[in-house]
């Protein structure tokens, strides 16, 4: 992928080149050329066959999400410890699907403004160099997809996210309980007993159905109805009965509870002081993410031998999120463009970006959260707002949001990636 990483960003600049020289050959001298590509939203490499290309990238976008919810769902499943096929074919395959998709989208599918481009662009080159240095797929995957979801409506391709992230996880599930893929239990947390239902690790499991709940919590952003809260309640159980996934359950929880806010609120117009505050939610639980383990006082050898006693507690409800992060303190420095590391665990989405991607994005990934909340809010799209929320309180329990398939939200984030104005924010319907 390092090769594919290079590539977009050369053919953006590329692009960009191609702009200026077709905008000089038609006149106007260079003052006026700059101003219309500033203003004016156009596709790159040329106007030719606009419609046709607007449409197709549509449909490359939703086919972008499909090959990559599969290539996770199913193909990062225990099926790779059955059949080696699974990991050394179909996944690769998929996963250059998937970006192939997206890449396409990206550089013959979609209309910018210079200034669109410049925002994107930048925010692109520093996630690929901090992707050189982190040699983290995961993050480079998020971020094309966020570039490539530019100016889609997108219930269609949530629609077919869903779709397939649900028929991918259900073939797993029955060669699960058919005994043919990780039958058994794996025993965690003082000898309890969690389903890994085929995918080896209850998290895994959990974070890919939290996914597809919030994909499926979106796309009733129009209209939420008391069966949806219903439903959305029943997998938190669920989750937290089955494979006892703690973040993702309570988080599910949580959403239920959100939904059923919506549904009271339907209607009813958005408090002026409401935006603000739900941008100040990011920098509230960035704040306690990077300043709790500082209050650490180690009392004892193991990882959560920890004080002051209330902090101890705290760090027990949040299994050992907080004295994690402590450890990290310790171990790792912190890198200006991130860096490679596989221990101490970082079960927390802010500090994980801090030593894995480096202080840049991690600043980066804030300010777009906060934008991201701040301007769906402003517009009155609750339903987008309590899917931000729990994605919030997700990170700060696990590192999951920056995998696609368990952070469908992140979607919601192109409008601030790009710098457009809220009320051009595209909108799920």
């Amino acid at each position: 992928m390092f090769g594919f990483a290079n590539f977009l960003l050369l053919a953006l600049f590329a692009a960009a080149v191609f702009d200026l020289i077709f905008a000089l050959a038609k006149g106007g001298g260079l003052r006026g050329a700059l101003h219309g590509l500033w203003n004016t939203p156009h596709l790159l490499f040329g106007q030719q066959l606009a419609e046709w290309r607007l449409q197709l990238g549509r449909i490359l976008f939703a086919a972008g999400l499909a090959a990559y919810e599969i290539s996770v769902v199913f193909c990062n499943s225990m099926a790779r410890q059955n059949w080696a096929w699974v990991q050394g074919v179909m996944s690769p395959v998929l996963e250059w699907l998937a970006f192939l998709c997206f890449g396409a989208k990206i550089l013959f599918g979609t209309r910018y403004t210079w200034r669109e481009l410049l925002a994107g662009g930048a925010l692109y080159f520093i996630a690929r160099w901090v992707y050189f240095n982190s040699q983290n797929i995961w993050w480079i995957g998020i971020v094309v997809a966020v570039l490539a979801a530019k100016d889609v409506p997108l219930r269609r391709p949530l629609q077919v996210y869903f779709a397939s992230g649900c028929a991918a996880m259900a073939v797993v599930l029955a060669l699960h309980f058919a005994g043919i893929v990780a039958p058994d239990l794996t025993s965690e947390r003082m000898g309890a007993l969690r389903g890994t239902y085929g995918y080896g690790h209850p998290n895994t499991f959990g974070g890919l159905v939290f996914g597809l709940v919030l994909a499926y919590a979106l796309l009733r952003a129009q209209k939420v109805r008391w069966v949806d809260c219903l439903l959305v309640f029943a997998v938190g159980v669920f989750l937290l009965v089955g494979p006892a996934s703690r973040s993702a359950a309570l988080c599910t929880l949580a959403l239920a509870v959100g939904l059923v806010f919506c549904r009271l609120r339907a209607g009813h117009s958005v408090p002026r002081w409401w935006p603000g505050t739900c941008a100040g939610m990011v920098g509230l639980t960035a704040a306690v993410s990077y300043l709790l383990p500082l209050l650490v006082i180690k009392v004892g050898p193991w990882n959560n031998d920890i004080g002051p006693a209330w902090l101890a507690k705290l760090d027990s409800l949040l299994t050992c999120r907080i004295s994690l992060t402590w450890m990290a303190y310790r171990l790792l420095d912190v890198k200006i463009a991130g860096q490679v590391f596989n221990w101490p665990t970082v079960d927390n989405s802010f500090a994980f970006a801090l030593f894995q991607f480096g202080p840049v994005v991690a600043a980066l990934l804030g300010i777009l959260f906060a934008a991201a909340l701040w301007g769906h809010a402003k517009q009155g799209r609750r339903v987008e707002v309590c899917c931000l929320f729990a994605m919030l309180a997700y990170a700060y329990m696990e590192v999951q949001p920056f995998h696609l398939t368990t952070n469908p939200t992140a979607l919601l984030l192109c409008g601030a990636v790009f710098a457009q104005t809220s009320a051009r924010w595209q909108k799920i319907e």
